[in-house]
């Protein structure tokens, strides 16, 4: 009996120790790049489940034996960093704001307005131009933007405009469909736009980064908004995921789709890290303080927001709480969509918003301009 209970016990330190080094590797997938080290995005994008399951393991050793509660607790503790931008328990900046300039600024993936909803499309872009007002943002971020040309037939460039007060647009176009279906990326701010620029990336036009000169009241803010390499998964990927969940196949068919899901997963990862670094390449040449919102397909232990987080502000840290998820689509909810901004500013009032109509919530912060 005591030699089951010791077999028993070996097992339980050899399954933590696996799963705190498992946790060790998900670190440093926000440092070391996905074009060095495939894998390691792998452990990144299960930080969550990881993080839970070392946390299970301190309150078990906790009962039965507390000094082996140590072996996770000490892991969590290296990658506190990590956590915060996983998850914020309370806002870091609450109470009276800065005095001065200030800007608030959105960031949506607004999913085409709901182009392809045949059924509700246009009440669908009304209720999603409803909270847009209602949220009153001086600067808007939009990925997945979608206009229609022919009058009459799905108005949305100066609707928005009109119902939004944002004067000044920028758009980017990466696809038309008969002439008249546009799909890209836009700007819209209620600040004049001084000058605008995209950055594009190889082998890439779907996915792009564009940027605006922005006044406000004097002072000139550079705003980046990108929308980088998603996963592209097919509705058969997709099909396998749930599959697996309920019923899994067997056999053949289960391992290819297997292989299939995990060769997407790591392209997109090498890609995104090749993107994130030319939009850093470019930021590197910015006169203006910058402001960076963005659909970045990635979660904040990964190296896409290592990166960013370097030299920039995440404006959930700052003023958001819990988890902040933003992706509600068909794969694992995950924070994937960011405002960051320049060290030189201040942020609060961090918020994700309710939606009814797109795969993404939006999100939204008040920036504070110091003075100089």
């Amino acid at each position: 009996m005591g030699a089951l209970r010791l077999f028993s016990k070996s097992v339980l330190i050899a399954i933590n120790a696996v799963l705190a080094a498992a946790l060790l590797l998900s670190y440093l997938a926000a440092h070391i790049s996905p074009l060095k080290v495939a894998f390691l995005p792998f452990f990144g994008i299960g930080f969550g489940t990881l993080l839970f399951c070392n946390l299970l393991f301190i309150v078990f050793w906790l009962f039965v034996k507390r000094r082996l509660a140590l072996i996770s607790f000490i892991t969590i503790a290296l990658g506190a960093n990590h956590l915060f931008a996983y998850f914020q328990p309370i806002p870091i900046q609450f109470g009276k704001a800065p005095e001065g300039k200030s800007i608030k600024v959105l960031s949506h993936n607004v999913r085409l307005f709901g182009w392809y909803n045949w059924r509700t499309n246009l009440a669908d872009r009304d209720s999603m131009f409803a909270r847009l007002q209602k949220i009153d943002a001086d600067v808007m971020c939009f990925q997945e933007f979608f206009h229609h040309s022919e009058p009459g037939t799905f108005e949305v460039r100066h609707t928005l405009r009109t119902l939004l007060k944002a004067k000044y647009l920028y758009e980017e176009v990466t696809a038309t469909v008969h002439d008249n279906q546009h799909y890209g990326i836009a700007i819209l701010s209620k600040y004049p736009i001084l000058q605008q620029g995209r950055i594009d990336f190889a082998g890439e036009r779907s996915n792009v980064c564009i940027y605006t000169d922005i006044d406000v009241d004097g002072d000139t803010v550079r705003v980046y908004n990108a929308h980088v390499a998603s996963i592209r998964f097919s509705d058969e990927n997709y099909q396998f995921i749930e599959e697996i969940m309920n019923q899994p196949r067997e056999g053949n068919a289960q391992l290819k789709e297997g292989v299939n899901i995990i060769e997407r997963l790591a392209s997109a990862y090498r890609n995104r890290a090749v993107q994130i670094g030319s939009i850093l390449e470019h930021m590197e040449s910015s006169p203006h303080p910058i402001i960076f919102c963005g659909d970045m397909n990635d979660t904040p232990v990964s190296y896409t927001y290592g990166r960013l987080s370097r030299n920039l502000v995440d404006s959930f840290r700052r003023g958001g709480w819990g988890i902040g998820n933003t992706y509600i689509g068909r794969f694992p909810s995950f924070r994937i969509d960011y405002i960051f901004h320049d060290k030189r500013f201040d942020s609060r009032g961090y918020t994700t918003h309710d939606e009814a109509v797109s795969d993404h919530h939006a999100i939204s912060t008040r920036i504070y301009l110091r003075p100089h």
